[in-house]
């Protein structure tokens, strides 16, 4: 959960937008993944984002937690009106997917390719190499990925040289390569990618689509709360181990 200052914050401001938009309040079932209820970490500033959405427009949104993978799988089965976040497919259709994204960005996460200093390999031709990622993301790349469930391990393994490369994001290996201290290990930014909530497939998340949008847009036209988007959201900043 956001901390209690935050949360009042985010509150005030939900009750003063929903005085302005009272008529017509709807109720929506979030089924988000259980990461979410680590207050320590970033997940929690997701979560109070989503029930910023809820008191910007006077609804209701009824909040249950699941594993990642069930998370998404409650969207494809239609038991929920929205999982939130997922990085967008770049390489699958909708179709393929089994559900529809938000048409709102969300926020987006930049993916930061690690190499070896000592070894530097050419970015526009990766499939020449051997690159890892996490495990729950080699779907977002169109040449063939190892899946590797530790950041600490992936970061290793390149390390080591058994790796050429390895691809995450930044925000979280980056603490992991500072706690390493592996001063061999270059990073240059590889993508942004956008993030959004996901809707059942095929039009039937319209209404929700409409609510996350008209809340973003409220978001994003007050200055008083930009840093509801600047928590969630850190641009790349180039620097390296020395």
């Amino acid at each position: 959960m956001p901390s209690l200052g935050k949360l009042l914050t985010i509150l005030s401001f939900g009750f003063f937008c929903s005085s302005l938009n009272s008529a017509h309040a709807d109720t929506f079932k979030a089924s988000l993944p259980d990461i979410m209820l680590d207050t320590t970490e970033k997940p929690s500033e997701f979560l109070g984002l989503v029930y910023l959405w809820g008191e910007i427009l006077s609804n209701d949104i009824n909040v249950e937690y699941y594993p990642f993978k069930r998370s998404i799988l409650n969207i494809i089965s239609k038991q929920a009106d929205f999982h939130f976040p997922l990085i967008k497919n770049p390489n699958k259709s909708n179709s393929e997917l089994g559900f529809d994204y938000s048409t709102s960005v969300i926020t987006q996460v930049n993916f930061v390719l690690y190499t070896r200093k000592d070894r530097p390999i050419d970015i526009d031709n990766l499939s020449a190499y051997k690159i890892a990622t996490d495990a729950a993301h080699t779907d977002l790349f169109n040449f063939p990925v190892e899946g590797i469930f530790s950041v600490d391990g992936a970061l290793k393994k390149l390390n080591s040289g058994r790796i050429d490369g390895y691809i995450f994001s930044g925000e979280v290996a980056d603490v992991v390569l500072k706690q390493l201290h592996l001063t061999n290990i270059h990073r240059q930014l590889y993508r942004t990618y956008d993030v959004h909530a996901i809707l059942p497939l095929g039009g039937q998340g319209n209404k929700t689509d409409q609510m996350i949008t008209e809340a973003q847009a409220a978001i994003a036209a007050s200055p008083e709360y930009n840093h509801v988007i600047n928590n969630i959201y850190v641009p790349y900043i180039e620097w390296q181990l020395k």
